[in-house]
């Protein structure tokens, strides 16, 4: 069995900023309004200017990120695990799917939430490459991955000492118009965020991060509820970020350096629980969901 985990990716350095942006939003250039003569030349435009910006959040984190890389370790692990041969391939950053000269025979979406503009995206781009393919549409139910996300909360309590913490559980933002649609977004990850936290006696609620242009997107927004949060007299809030399996530049920087900035400046104590990419748990977890998978096709 040969196994593609696949990602939209990301730039693992600043240099890579623009061209990942690029090759994103021509991708999408249909969808966005850019579908038009000069497309090419306007969208570069686009994309040296956004990567202007996001170039410093990187040096602010050390001038990597290490979200390609980790999502590399997970797939060893994995192929150790199952001894399926597996390999990374991304939508929009090394290594590309376009470059993969390799027939392989299921496709696993690192994407534990099914989304239109996320698993989809990555599900076109292999067709248009590669043909039909079987894949794993999402994964978020299997409960080793469930485990793994509380043990996930569990350890950051203990790191955070803080003795009874509001939780928010962080989830990327979406535009609404998406889940207007019909897509199962949302409600995927308030289902996951409700079976995770059964375990737990804390309160807490889900908020949003990573808005990107115009129109309504997902809300309330993380700093939105820190706001709401001082107010209400919360004094610790813990953040986890559940919609992400491995560190990235979302994590990083905006939720360790941009958010934590906000709670500092409204004297809340905040602490982020980290993921654990190497825990095996989560590597048990995929590889159950993928051998159930080969034993479907």
């Amino acid at each position: 069995m040969k196994v593609l985990f696949t990602y939209m990716g990301a730039p693992t350095e600043p240099d890579e900023i623009e061209d990942f942006i690029f090759r994103f939003l021509y991708d999408i250039r249909h969808h966005i309004g850019l579908d038009v003569p000069g497309a090419k030349a306007i969208i570069r435009g686009i994309a040296k200017a956004r990567a202007r910006e996001v170039r410093g959040h990187y040096m602010t984190i050390g001038g990597k990120s290490p979200l390609v890389r980790y999502m590399g370790e997970i797939a060893r692990a994995v192929s150790e695990k199952t001894g399926y041969e597996i390999r990374p391939g991304m939508c929009y950053s090394r290594p590309l799917l376009e470059e993969l000269n390799w027939d392989f025979d299921l496709v696993f979406p690192l994407y534990h939430v099914y989304s239109s503009s996320t698993t989809e995206r990555c599900l076109v781009k292999i067709r248009e490459l590669f043909g039909e393919k079987p894949y794993v549409k999402e994964w978020w139910g299997n409960g080793k991955f469930v485990r793994w996300i509380q043990r996930n909360i569990e350890t950051g309590l203990k790191e955070s000492g803080f003795e009874s913490p509001y939780v928010i559980l962080s989830v990327h933002s979406l535009p609404k118009k998406v889940i207007e649609e019909g897509d199962p977004y949302e409600k995927s990850h308030r289902e996951l965020a409700k079976r995770v936290m059964e375990a737990f006696d804390l309160p807490w609620e889900i908020a949003f991060q990573s808005r990107f242009g115009r129109g309504e997107w997902l809300g309330p927004a993380v700093p939105e509820v820190l706001e709401r949060l001082k107010s209400e007299g919360i004094n610790e809030v813990l953040v986890y970020p559940l919609s992400f399996i491995v560190e990235n530049i979302e994590t990083l920087y905006e939720l360790d350096i941009e958010y934590k900035g906000v709670a500092d400046r409204l004297g809340l104590k905040y602490y982020r629980a980290k993921l654990n990419h190497r825990d095996p748990l989560l590597i048990e977890a995929i590889a159950e969901v993928i051998e159930n998978a080969s034993q479907q096709n």
